[in-house]
């Protein structure tokens, strides 16, 4: 009888050994196949856990919006493959805001209680990454495609800013900016007045003629003023056709300033997807719609330059040899100067679809 427990204790505890394996090689397939992004696009504190030794992992700060084809997911899945790295890939299990994302990441470089969910990297603006404790990869994740911004107008008074030609032709006009936005103080600070408002307002004012313009990048502007306008039921927004405001600014990735390996990884991945060619066809892939290319038409506008001590600091801080936007060709900043052609852009063979 006592040799008939032992026998059944044995076979209870190899069931309860088999399951453990089980669970653990699910969760180790589930880390090798991230294809889709639904429960597979969280990499949460018990998977980083039971990872296999010598595998990094990269737990991406997430928002209520992004999904498998935001920027920073498809960015980091390509820059990753090219560093050669062991790693497995996900966002955070909660989404976050930029300044409690902020805070997890220069707490640690993994699961802690500062850091509850062991998040190791989030893309900022670059002016907005300045923060004790991190570090940003000193490449643009969108190639510099943020500090590019078109005017959505009101198609009423469009005309009107076909007869600007410097920066001081545009400050007789107002223009609306999202509260808190960092683009804001860039039009405050070379003397263009603007008007914050809640980020769901600024299409209604412009839609009303309450203001004069709004600045967007080029990556966006589809979406918001575009189709994204029309769909809204504001129907008077439409795409200033005369002008382009630049200035040095990018989206950045950032990490915890003691995380070598993953700083290493992401700086050689982008190295090499720069050097061949992935990234600038991947962002073109993702932004460069025919919508975008039938209303870009880079050689039939004027390019307003915009300087701060925020976006010179981006700029240097930036190796040219990394931004896709040409800035080691453009000239700084001057009110009073004619705004030059923006086929300046043509000239670089990553903007050529959109000439």
């Amino acid at each position: 009888m006592k040799s008939i427990l032992r026998w059944n204790d044995l076979i209870s505890a190899l069931l309860s050994l088999l399951v453990l394996l089980g669970a653990g090689m699910l969760i180790r397939a589930k880390l090798a196949d991230r294809s889709t992004i639904e429960n597979d696009w969280i990499l949460t504190v018990d998977e980083q856990r039971a990872l296999p030794e010598g595998v990094m992992p990269v737990v991406v700060m997430r928002t209520p919006w992004y999904d498998e084809q935001s920027l920073p997911y498809i960015v980091l899945k390509l820059v990753l493959s090219r560093s050669g790295e062991r790693y497995a890939m996900g966002y955070s299990a909660e989404a976050l805001d930029e300044l409690k994302a902020e805070q997890h990441l220069a707490a640690s470089t993994g699961p802690t209680r500062t850091n509850p969910q062991g998040l190791t990297v989030a893309m900022f603006g670059a002016m907005d990454a300045q923060g004790n404790g991190v570090i940003s990869i000193p490449f643009p994740a969108d190639g510099g495609l943020l500090g590019l911004r078109l005017l959505c107008v009101n198609q009423l008074d469009q005309s009107r800013f076909g007869s600007v030609n410097t920066i001081d032709g545009l400050r007789p006009y107002l223009a609306v900016q999202g509260l808190g936005w960092m683009d804001a103080d860039v039009l405050a600070d070379n003397g263009l007045p603007v008007y914050e408002v809640a980020a769901g307002s600024y299409l209604n004012l412009l839609d009303q003629g309450r203001v004069d313009y709004l600045p967007r990048g080029i990556v966006s502007v589809e979406e918001e003023c575009g189709k994204g306008a029309k769909e809204g039921g504001f129907s008077n927004v439409s795409i200033d056709s005369t002008l382009l405001i630049a200035y040095p600014n990018a989206f950045v990735f950032v990490v915890n300033k003691h995380n070598r390996r993953l700083l290493k990884a992401l700086e050689l991945g982008f190295e090499r997807a720069m050097a061949d060619g992935s990234l600038q066809r991947l962002l073109q892939q993702r932004f460069f719609t025919p919508w975008l290319k039938r209303h870009l038409r880079l050689r039939e506008r004027r390019m307003l330059v915009l300087s701060t001590p925020a976006t010179e600091a981006v700029r240097a801080e930036i190796p040219s040899s990394a931004w896709l936007v040409p800035w080691n060709r453009i000239p700084r900043a001057n009110a009073n100067a004619a705004a030059m052609s923006a086929e300046i852009l043509c000239n670089e063979s990553f903007f050529a679809p959109l000439c």
